[in-house]
């Protein structure tokens, strides 16, 4: 300490008995150590995780400068904190000026540690931390000790020149925008438009009935659109993450492992091919394919500079810093970055935010692509991606809402209950899905552009649910998890087609495009990986399938591997009834709707209570509205239930939703209960628990807590 006093005394002396610019020399000093520090402790392994995964800035729509920002902010913004708090501590003197910038150097030195023990894998607490304190120890006494180490500290900042470069290398899609290549395509059918739909985490298999056709009586939209359409039953996806999967689509070309879904990695593609050749529209919620001489904006975000989106997401990189480089004792206070699209968890905030700050903004854009077509005097290629029925699940059929959820997870729990649960949301939300068709189908209709429009509508992959397995991660191992995932819906309404027709041929949906171009009789010399179908069936084939972490597999199977796994999950949740009947599951199933009298009260459960309890008070049956249409809460019980014993949430005196939490109880419970949603109509209702004991007879809780 009396060195560091000792050289505390020499650096104020100079700065005030030298001339400005030397003191100006010991500023900079300091700060060029800040910076090499705090490079190497923040700045690296964010920018190299955000470098590795750009597919973030096209989900959050940044624009350019927003981009540059962030990158300055995070390369910079430590340093630059520090040296002012080193600025201010020199007003009350050189004692305690130097007893601030050991601090901060000891800080910056303790997070380096830590993320020195991330990146050697290290994930125990006592280790960790023990790195980080070793660190916090050695470089500050080093620091103030040797004349070298302060030089070398010095030196070290130009990595900071180095990561901001190799970021902007990486970013370069991101910053650098591009009208892409011109296109020599000339469209023959003048009088064709093109509407692509697509939706986003829906596999085919819930849309089934028991027979195999598309289910009228609870998706009446999906299958009005198979009954006018061609649908294709045996048809998959190219990829399990939107990031591949709708470049794929929209380019009919094999998703690169590298880079992401910018138009520089795919150029050539359905804006740029139609753009100039006639009007083009799109809105791409995740990728940044279309132009923004096309679509406009960066493709439906402004792309202006805008302080509310960039703080955002800082705020979500510092959720996704915490989780990077923290110890585990204090990871699990930072909000969880589980993976979604190729395992890079920020992204998950994209939907998150969207579901509730704009609840229905992907219903909402589904809508407006068909309002542009509708009101167009002339054909036009209008795309939409729109993220239904993709978690967070909480949109009911009726367009309502249901409060967010707390947590979003890609590996389903291995409690059967919960991911059973789990599925009724999914089901609900495919239920929206469906209204949104009805919509498309009677809004070309009664504008009178039905006959004309070709209507393609896909999904760029599915989802599973099998209890303790991932929802999209596959190593292709299991067959029943890749059909899930990879099976998914296509139906091409063509121009003035009449009647529908299922379709055995085995497409992928790189062959979308190649179909859009051979319908509209559109010449170019552009090619893709996809072929035609709107001739024969093409033949000899294989189709290659991969996964976001570089796999692949062949799907040679068809349409009986759909029918498998629609009858399993039919066990999970019956396919039978409207989509109200989604509520009806375990022994309880039938009692869901119907009215439930008097019974004695039951002593065995103590309390119960619902987050939701408010909900009940004033429900609104307008668009948007939040709903209680899940309720969860705990239930505490005095003695251990029987194994079959099971909740039932009445509202108004009728059954309306099962908890099957309550098997085999001990103590207490959390549980969730999907309700009957009709039940919630406008105005106040009341909420009671009953028990079903396995024997069918019922008692009595009463009201929650």
């Amino acid at each position: 300490m009396e060195m560091s006093l000792r050289r505390a005394k020499e650096e104020r002396d100079m700065n005030t008995t030298l001339p400005l610019w030397q003191g100006c020399r010991m500023f900079r000093r300091h700060f060029l150590t800040y910076l090499a520090l705090s490079t190497m402790a923040v700045a690296q392994p964010l920018l190299d995780l955000y470098g590795k995964n750009t597919t973030v800035f096209s989900a959050a729509k940044l624009s350019p400068l927003e981009v540059l920002v962030f990158l300055l902010f995070v390369g910079v913004a430590p340093a630059l904190a520090c040296i002012g708090l080193d600025r201010f501590s020199a007003l009350f003197g050189p004692k305690v000026n130097e007893a601030m910038r050991l601090s901060l150097i000891s800080v910056l030195s303790l997070v380096l540690g830590w993320a020195v023990a991330r990146w050697l894998d290290v994930n125990s607490n006592i280790p960790s931390i023990a790195i980080g304190v070793l660190f916090a120890l050695v470089i500050p006494a080093a620091f103030d000790r040797s004349k070298p180490v302060r030089e070398w500290s010095r030196w070290l900042s130009l990595l900071a020149v180095a990561v901001i470069g190799s970021s902007v290398i990486a970013m370069q899609p991101v910053l650098f925008e591009s009208n892409g290549p011109k296109s020599d395509a000339v469209v023959g059918k003048k009088d064709v438009t093109v509407l692509q739909v697509v939706f986003d985490e829906f596999p085919l298999y819930p849309l089934l009935d028991s027979n195999g056709l598309i289910n009228a009586e609870r998706f009446p939209g999906f299958a009005e659109l198979a009954n006018g359409s061609t649908w294709y039953r045996n048809s998959v996806a190219e990829s399990n993450f939107t990031h591949q999967a709708v470049p794929a689509i929209l380019a009919s070309a094999i998703p690169a492992q590298a880079g992401g879904p910018f138009l520089s990695e795919y150029p050539k593609n359905i804006f740029t091919l139609f753009a100039g050749a006639t009007s083009v529209g799109g809105t791409e919620p995740v990728t940044s394919l279309c132009p923004h001489s096309v679509c406009g904006g960066k493709s439906g975000a402004a792309a202006a500079f805008n302080v509310g989106r960039l703080k955002t997401f800082l705020r979500d990189a510092g959720y996704v810093y915490g989780q990077r480089v923290l110890p585990p004792v204090l990871r699990k206070y930072v909000p969880s970055i589980e993976g979604t699209w190729g395992g890079f968890g920020a992204v998950k905030d994209r939907f998150k935010d969207q579901f509730n700050t704009g609840v229905l903004s992907q219903v909402n854009a589904v809508e407006s692509a068909v309002r542009i077509v509708t009101e167009s005097k002339l054909s036009r290629v209008q795309v939409v991606h729109a993220l239904l029925p993709h978690a967070p699940w909480r949109i009911t059929p009726d367009l309502r809402v249901d409060q967010l959820s707390p947590t979003i997870t890609t590996q389903n729990p291995d409690d059967e209950e919960v991911v059973r649960d789990t599925y009724q949301t999914f089901l609900y939300q495919v239920g929206a899905a469906d209204r949104v068709m009805q919509d498309v189908i009677n809004d070309l209709k009664s504008s009178g552009k039905w006959d004309s429009t070709m209507l393609v509508v896909t999904a760029d992959h599915g989802i599973s649910f099998i209890p303790a397995s991932p929802q999209r991660n596959t190593d292709f191992t299991d067959p029943d998890q890749v059909a899930d995932v990879y099976r998914v819906p296509t139906f091409i309404k063509y121009p003035n087609q009449k009647s529908g027709t299922p379709s055995d041929c085995a497409i992928t949906n790189l062959d979308l495009l190649p179909t859009i171009i051979d319908v509209t009789q559109t010449k170019t010399s552009w090619t893709f990986a996809g072929e035609s179908l709107a001739g024969d069936c093409p033949t000899g084939r294989t189709r290659d399938i991969i996964s976001a972490t570089g796999q692949g597999a062949v799907l040679s199977g068809g349409f009986e591997e759909v029918r498998e796994r629609a009858a399993h999950y039919a066990e999970m949740v019956s396919n039978v009834g409207p989509i109200r009947k989604v509520a009806s599951v375990g022994e309880s199933a039938s009692l869901i709707g119907t009215r439930i009298g008097e019974h004695a009260s039951d002593t065995r459960i103590t309390k119960w209570t619902t987050k939701q309890k408010r909900l009940f008070q004033n429900v609104s049956g307008k668009r948007g509205a939040t709903i209680p249409g899940m309720i969860t809460g705990e239930i505490t019980v005095s003695q251990p239930l029987e194994q079959g014993t099971e909740g039932i949430v009445v509202v108004d005196g009728i059954a309306a939703g099962v908890i099957g939490e309550l098997s085999s109880a001990r103590s207490s419970v959390n549980f969730a209960a999907v309700l009957d949603y009709t039940l919630l109509t406008p105005g106040p209702h009341t909420v009671e628990l009953f028990v079903r004991n396995p024997d069918g007879t019922l008692t009595s809780v009463g009201s929650p807590s």
